[in-house]
Parts: structure tokens; sequence; C-alpha cells
């Protein structure tokens, strides 16, 4: 048995070998745009360049938070708010005009204190996704300002034509007494 396992070996290694041997060799292969021309126009002076292409459009992803409303429950001692806030992402040309994305998202979340509140939504073919959602309501009266700060943060994503685009936002609001 071991002599058999060993001439199985043996071949299988001579095949490799043979294999090895009649590989093709490696190929250098001639750059599109050789380093001592002028491929891509960028020689400064007026005409043709030649050869290169336009650069693809970019776009310009918008993260926006905007303050929809403010709200209370409870009267004193025991008043109670919390703020509305929308969150959006928008893919834009750079003249401002909205373009669809492939994929577009928005993701934000409201903090106050230790609480938080979260929203997500996304869309296949679309050039605006938003969400709006209610901070965490916190007691607000005789209660200082910084405890009754609201932070909100929203990440953005769009993909349009194989380019990513992403982008960050946050905001602060402040619930009144």
């Amino acid at each position: 048995m071991l002599r058999r396992a060993s001439t199985l070996g043996v071949a299988l290694l001579a095949c490799f070998a043979f294999v090895g041997v009649n590989a093709l060799p490696a190929r250098a292969w001639v750059p599109e745009c050789p380093v001592d021309s002028e491929c891509g126009g960028g020689g400064g002076g007026e005409g043709g360049g030649g050869g290169g292409t336009p650069p693809a459009p970019t776009y310009n992803l918008q993260g926006v938070i905007q303050l929809e409303d403010t709200g209370h429950e409870g009267s004193w001692p025991l008043r109670v708010g919390g703020i509305k806030v929308r969150g959006y992402s928008r893919l834009a040309t750079r003249g401002n005009d909205r373009v669809d994305a492939n994929y577009i998202n928005v993701r934000c979340s409201a903090t106050v204190l230790s609480y938080a509140t979260h929203d997500y939504d996304s869309e296949n073919n679309g050039a605006l996704v938003d969400v709006t959602f209610w901070s965490p309501t916190v007691p607000v009266t005789g209660v200082p300002v910084q405890s009754r700060t609201v932070t909100v943060n929203c990440t953005h994503h769009a993909e349009k034509n194989g380019v990513n685009y992403d982008t960050t936002s946050t905001a602060q609001f402040v619930i009144s007494e």
C-alpha cells in the first residue's frame, strides 16, 4: 500500500513539473499611454490631446437635518419634552439638479443624555430619501440646557454608476422648557 501511494505521489509531481515547464512565459504589455507622451492632453497647450476620455460626471451627496417640531407633555414639575427631526440624503449634480442614484440611504440617531432613538430608510433608483422621527423625551422643567440638548447625527450614502458617495451631518437642538 505504501509503495502504491509513493508511486502515485511521484506521478503527480511529474505532472506538476511538466505543466510548470510548459507554462507560458510572462508577457510584458506596452502601456496604453507611455510615460514620455501626452496621451491625456496634459501638455497644457491648446488643441487635441488625443485619446483621453472626459472624466465621468461627479455628483454631490447632500446630507441635511431639519427641526420639524417641538413637543411637550405634562405640567410643572413633571413636564417632559422632545423634538421631531427630519434627516435626508439628496444626490444632485454640481448644478444642484436632483439626480437618481442607483441606491441611496440615510441613517440618523437623536441622543439626549444617555437615551437615543434611531431611524433608517433606503431606496433604489431615487434621488432623495428621508426619515422623520422624535427624539427621546426628557424632563425639561428646571433642567439645565446641557441636559436638554439633543444631538442628531446622520450618515448619508449613495451609489451611482459604481461610485460611492458618503457624508455625515450633525446638529444640536435645545428642547425648550
